[in-house]
């Protein structure tokens, strides 16, 4: 890995030191690790123990001369997005070890949250774990059904805006379909009147998730 081009990016320590648990933040198409890190200041008292990171895009995003992306979607067919989400995993997996490794954290003590694009590798990346996540949640996103189901032990919270107009909410209640059936744990909450975005009463909601889980 190059440092320059995939580890300079934005990240909060826990309030109580050592960190007990990471949290990657994955932001949505054409942003970049900037954005979602806004997003610690409104939780990081609910969840003191955890060290936030809010890596970039591992690509530039290739529709505009600015931001980043975890994959392409200029063909947006459900065929070409699945193969480059796949293609892109492992070097997203790379950057979350390498400061797994760091910190002395391991999946089971991780938490993905992702926006958008970024919730819909955050949910890829769950599904093909060999050692389960300790918890995902995804804000705003479309599932990428893997073609080898592997982890089916991560409990996954899923929150859409009803006005999404970017990503339509029917995503979030056809990711929660797939969920029932492959017996995977999951809590979903669309919000009346929000469109593609997260707001406060999502981030309560995520936060009752965690802790129902026990992961904070």
């Amino acid at each position: 890995m190059q440092r320059n081009q995939f580890l300079d990016y934005p990240e909060i320590a826990s309030l109580t030191p050592p960190p007990e648990k990471l949290v990657i933040l994955l932001h949505g198409l054409g942003s970049d690790g900037n954005d979602l890190i806004n997003l610690v200041p409104y939780i990081q008292k609910a969840m003191p123990a955890c060290h936030f990171i809010s890596p970039h895009g591992i690509e530039a995003y290739d529709m505009a001369s600015f931001g980043r992306q975890w994959f392409s979607l200029q063909d947006r067919s459900a065929s070409v997005v699945l193969k480059l989400a796949e293609k892109n995993a492992p070097l997203i997996n790379e950057l979350i070890k390498h400061k797994q490794k760091e910190l002395n954290i391991t999946n089971k003590n991780t938490i993905l949250i992702g926006f958008s694009q970024g919730a819909m590798i955050a949910m890829y990346l769950t599904l093909t774990q060999m050692e389960s996540y300790g918890a995902t949640i995804a804000f705003s996103g479309r599932l990428l059904p893997p073609v080898n189901l592997i982890n089916r032990l991560t409990p996954l919270c899923l929150i859409h805006g009803k006005e999404d107009d970017v990503v339509h909410y029917e995503e979030t209640n056809n990711a929660a379909k797939y969920f029932t059936e492959n017996e995977i744990k999951h809590e979903k909450l669309i919000i009346d009147n929000l469109t593609h975005s997260i707001d406060d009463k999502g981030l309560k909601f995520a936060l009752q998730f965690l802790k129902n889980y026990k992961m904070i």
